[in-house]
């Protein structure tokens, strides 16, 4: 079905000015007290509908949530701050009714992301367009899912590293791959991208240009191990505090100046439950890009899967980190291991 069939609609937003309150939200009914809160102290300044910004990476107790208002002027009391908040691209929905109901609308915006090899990023929104907690069967939500674009961000990374030929070279039909593009037809072009691109550039120069390409790591969690480094500058306290949390973090070991890590699988589950290798291959992959369409794909597309270590040590030594790629499945493995090489 295409997107409008489906009622979802592309959006790119802007930046905006919010005054906002952040909590560990344990149940829907604590956001109405949060805007009441809000409301009194913002209300001259207020331009715009309620929302609530959901963040699903930052692995605290309940869920880190921010309740909103737009405002033409900034906020600041003890509790209350202000700050611009970023735009980007997202897949947006409305929802008629109560909010009880709001998973079936989820569902369809995340099985949209599914289905066509998108990388959904870890933030959402809901936009209360009606909110009427005496008559939920008026209220009418806006469901914000944001989502990486990443055909255009390793475009501009090309630029960056390369210049303009290359990125009309690698990013060629760049242009045709859209949210309408079919999974088969998304993994072929990033084939071909990859080819053209170890024909252009070196090492060092594929590992910059993909590396930042990956999926967004949450800053809240680096801000974290930046803590708990900063205190001592000991990276084996970083190491203990990665190890109490190794869904996320995946139980890395250092050995002198380096520092290794073994992905898990993305599904566990599937991942024991498979019954071939073809299947283990896809249960274990974590790109949204190409975990079902791993046969042929270049090597050299797993730097972007670096990049996810590489924003999370760069985040918290404030120094430029090196991400080897050690094994990976693009390259016959079983399990995909990187060396992150720690600067002197």
């Amino acid at each position: 079905m295409s997107l409008e069939e489906l009622g979802i609609t592309r959006r790119r937003l802007d930046e905006m000015l919010i005054a906002s309150l952040r909590f560990q939200m344990q149940q829907r009914e604590e956001l109405i007290s949060k805007f009441e809160r809000l409301r009194k102290q913002c209300e001259e300044y207020i331009s715009g509908p309620a929302f609530a910004v959901y963040y699903w990476d930052t692995g605290l107790q309940g869920l880190d949530t921010e309740a909103c208002f737009p405002v033409t002027h900034a906020v600041e009391t003890t509790e209350i701050k202000s700050r611009m908040l970023e735009g980007g691209e997202a897949l947006t929905m409305l929802h008629h009714g109560s909010h009880e109901n709001l998973r079936e609308s989820y569902r369809k915006i995340y099985g949209r992301v599914v289905e066509h090899g998108l990388n959904a990023e870890n933030t959402s929104r809901e936009i209360y367009l009606e909110f009427n907690p005496d008559s939920p069967e008026e209220n009418v939500t806006e469901i914000q899912v944001f989502f990486v674009n990443w055909e255009e961000r390793l475009c501009e990374n090309l630029k960056t590293v390369l210049g303009e030929d290359a990125r009309e070279e690698v990013g060629r039909g760049a242009g045709d791959i859209t949210l309408e593009s079919s999974r088969d037809e998304r993994v072929n072009w990033v084939k071909g991208a990859m080819g053209r691109l170890d024909e252009l550039a070196n090492e060092e120069q594929r590992f910059e240009i993909l590396s930042r390409c990956a999926h967004i790591f949450s800053p809240k969690r680096i801000e974290r191990l930046k803590a708990v480094y900063q205190r001592n500058g000991d990276i084996d306290e970083v190491l203990e505090a990665m190890h109490e949390d190794p869904d996320w973090y995946e139980g890395p070991v250092r050995e002198g100046a380096i520092i290794y890590v073994t992905k898990v699988p993305r599904n566990p589950e599937g991942y024991e439950a498979a019954t071939n290798e073809a299947e283990k291959r896809m249960h274990y992959c974590h790109c949204a890009i190409i975990h079902r369409n791993l046969d042929d794909i270049p090597p050299t597309f797993c730097y972007c899967g670096a990049g996810w270590y590489r924003q999370i040590w760069e985040g918290i030594l404030d120094k430029p980190v090196r991400v080897e790629i050690l094994k990976s499945l693009t390259r016959g493995d079983d399990t995909c291991q990187f060396a992150i090489h720690l600067p002197s």
